[in-house]
């Protein structure tokens, strides 16, 4: 996939592929500077760093969908915008969460699935057990299809990703209560939908125990 972002100054460069910027660490003064001055190897070292993560965030928040790339791409451009008056305040990483989560709000109740071939399915070589995986993967994301956005997004971040309420308020910009009470809320749907799937039982159930342990660590 080809990809051409724009910086603040509007020259070009091309896809982001590899990773050598530490986006989850607060950028020292000098850095940060560089990046509010679209300056374009430190923007493209931020965006090559930012790639995968924006990207599995995406397949996991809209699930497989023709548009995956273009909600990629979209976030990558809006990014590149938030740059010249980005504070540092928080990570690299939690503002491309933060605008991932955004633009994955623009894609909700737009229907165009596409066949699942990657992201949370077992790389196991049991072929029985990949199959019976990969349907349960896509039974859950038609049942996150049925659920308000903002409880599904609640749910991937926290159940799926594993992130801790307050992690996932974090990206929203919310109280960690409000959080909490939409992964409840979504959490009872998706059990509803899915009861009887051993596979999904055991998926949630180990995403869910992390994200509770690390919660109250």
């Amino acid at each position: 996939m080809l990809m051409v972002v724009r910086s603040p100054n509007n020259s070009a460069w091309i896809e982001p592929l590899s990773a050598s910027f530490d986006t989850r660490r607060r950028l020292d003064e000098r850095t940060l500077e560089l990046l509010r001055e679209g300056d374009r190897k430190t923007v493209e070292s931020a965006l090559r760093a930012l790639f995968p993560e924006i990207r599995a965030r995406l397949f996991r928040l809209l699930g497989p969908r023709a548009e995956l790339d273009d909600a990629v791409q979209e976030t990558l451009i809006e990014v590149t915008r938030a740059l010249p008056k980005f504070e540092g305040r928080a990570s690299l990483a939690t503002l491309a969460n933060r605008i991932a989560v955004r633009v994955a709000f623009r894609y909700y109740g737009k229907v165009n699935p596409v066949e699942l071939d990657e992201g949370l399915a077992s790389s196991g070589d049991d072929p029985e057990e990949r199959v019976s995986q990969r349907q349960t993967l896509d039974k859950l994301y038609r049942c996150l299809d049925k659920l308000s956005p903002k409880r599904r997004v609640a749910f991937v971040l926290c159940a799926i990703d594993g992130l801790t309420p307050a992690e996932a308020a974090e990206i929203e910009e919310v109280p960690s209560l409000i959080i909490r009470a939409r992964l409840m809320q979504a959490r009872s749907e998706v059990s509803r939908l899915m009861r009887g799937d051993p596979y999904a039982e055991v998926l949630l159930r180990g995403r869910e125990g992390i994200a509770e342990e690390r919660g109250n660590e």
